[in-house]
């Protein structure tokens, strides 16, 4: 069967961040999220950032993003944990903080 597209990707467990408003994007709140810890990345079928990865048969391999720099990702969830219609973002700044967070642990789904 060789290479193919799946929209199973990778998701975020993210605590002890800080989101500061930066406009509307879409008709609601975009926050920048700044700072906080990873927990864990799970592996998702619907991620939020709504990229897909590509599995290979052969070598069982699977590649996906796990967080790309300025893409607005739906929430619901907005400043200080209150529930909001909102969007999220995180600089490429953030991403490369976020990274060294990171201790290993994954999941199969959140």
């Amino acid at each position: 069967m060789g290479i193919f597209k799946t929209t199973t990707g990778f998701s975020i467990e993210l605590i002890n961040n800080r989101l500061e408003l930066r406009g509307e994007y879409e008709g609601l709140p975009l926050y920048e999220s700044f700072g906080g810890r990873i927990t864990a990345i799970a592996i998702v079928k619907d991620p939020a950032i709504e990229v897909g990865g590509i599995g290979d048969d052969d070598t069982k391999i699977f590649s996906a993003p796990v967080m790309i720099p300025d893409v607005k990702i739906f929430r619901d969830t907005g400043y200080d944990s209150k529930a909001e219609n909102c969007y999220w973002y995180f600089s490429a700044e953030t991403i490369a903080k976020l990274q060294k967070t990171f201790k290993g642990k994954i999941k199969i789904g959140h």
